[in-house]
């Protein structure tokens, strides 16, 4: 009897055990650049206040091939059919139907003076570009807590929100369709200085808004904005 088999068994070689990974769990990292269009044109001198710039990226609603290409639940692969009147992704083996939704969002408007506060985003989509304090909902969250939550993390302050300003679709975000809510607040605790993703925070008025204006939404927003304003000051 050999000396590694005293107990009367076979020595079982020691395999270091190897694993293959699912297609589902392979995350491809971008190295994308966000980069808006030389032809936007932004104008609030008073001859033209309507923000116009041709649109970014592609139609999301013909995107669908960018989504799944395999199911989340079972893995295997995606294929397309028409449901509820849309071309959606559907898995053959389990049924599990990709709808696409658009992804909910919550945001401020914090004016001071008649001026209104936006931030430089630090990150990309759009790094370098101003917008307003907004973020994504999380999925235990309301739209008013995000908010608030938001505001927190790129402003450093608390915020009470004094009632809805809005709802808006985004639908040139690179990253997803975003509907996003925006509230009406007003600071009331904390310093407020750049967090999060804001490079950089500043108040504008009118006459000082930036070109470079992240999002359509956002910009329909100061319009509006300033519009709510301005008829204020005729009454």
């Amino acid at each position: 009897m050999k000396k590694n088999d005293r107990a009367g068994k076979p020595r079982i070689p020691k395999v270091r055990r190897t694993w293959t990974r699912s297609p589902v769990t392979k995350v491809k990292e971008s190295g994308k650049v966000y980069k808006r269009r030389k032809s936007v044109e932004w104008s609030t001198d008073g001859r033209d206040e309507t923000p116009r710039r041709a649109p970014v990226g592609a139609d999301l609603t013909k995107n669908i091939a960018k989504t799944y290409k395999y199911c989340p639940r079972c893995g295997a692969e995606m294929t397309e059919k028409i449901v509820d009147h849309h071309k959606r992704k559907v898995c053959p083996v389990c049924e599990y139907v990709f709808y696409h939704n658009p992804v909910p969002a919550a945001g401020v408007v914090i004016e001071e003076d008649g001026k209104i506060l936006l931030v430089k985003r630090k990150f990309e989509p759009y790094k370098g570009d101003w917008c307003l304090p907004a973020g994504f909902m999380e999925y235990d969250e309301s739209p008013e807590r995000c908010a608030v939550r938001e505001t927190k993390e790129e402003l450093g302050v608390d915020v009470e929100l004094d009632g809805l300003f809005g709802v808006y679709s985004g639908k040139d975000d690179p990253r997803t369709h975003a509907v996003l809510v925006m509230y009406w607040a007003r600071v009331t605790g904390g310093k407020m200085k750049p967090g999060d993703d804001a490079e950089e925070i500043q108040f504008f008025a009118k006459k000082e808004i930036p070109d470079n204006i992240a999002f359509l939404a956002h910009r329909q927003i100061i319009k509006e904005f300033f519009e709510i304003r301005d008829s204020e000051s005729r009454k």
